[in-house]
């Protein structure tokens, strides 16, 4: 189920991403029903146009399309967002907090150094 919906959906990236390969192959495939039935200058043989007009306005119009999605997600992630930062407000002294009482241990504490050993593992008893 898992590998299904991975598949749909790396499909539907491909598809957004070559729409116009899709559309260029859609129109190959059904070249001649197109150029029988759409196209606009069926009347006009000389021009051997063979429903490619029909083609540049699909791909005019993907072009519209995606030019509008564009703008509108530029649209959103132009947002601004303001948020109040509040600041601490120190009353007294920052020398003064020494004299409060902190346990001295804490203020010369030192980490201990079996964090800097090189880590080995142990070796494999061989049976």
């Amino acid at each position: 189920m898992r590998r299904f919906v991975c598949l749909l959906l790396l499909l539907m990236i491909m598809l957004q991403t070559f729409n116009r390969s899709v559309i260029g192959v859609a129109f190959k495939v059904n070249q001649d029903y197109i150029a029988a039935n759409f196209c606009e200058n069926k009347d006009k043989p000389e021009m051997h146009c063979n429903g490619r007009c029909v083609l540049v306005k699909k791909l005019k119009q993907a072009e519209q399309n995606e030019e509008k999605q564009r703008t509108e997600n530029l649209a959103k992630t132009a947002l601004l967002y303001f948020c109040k930062i509040h600041r601490l407000a120190v009353n007294e002294p920052l020398s003064d907090l020494k004299t409060i009482g902190f346990n001295p241990f804490y203020l010369n504490f030192k980490p201990s150094f079996f964090a800097n050993d090189i880590f080995k593992p142990p070796q494999r008893i061989a049976c």
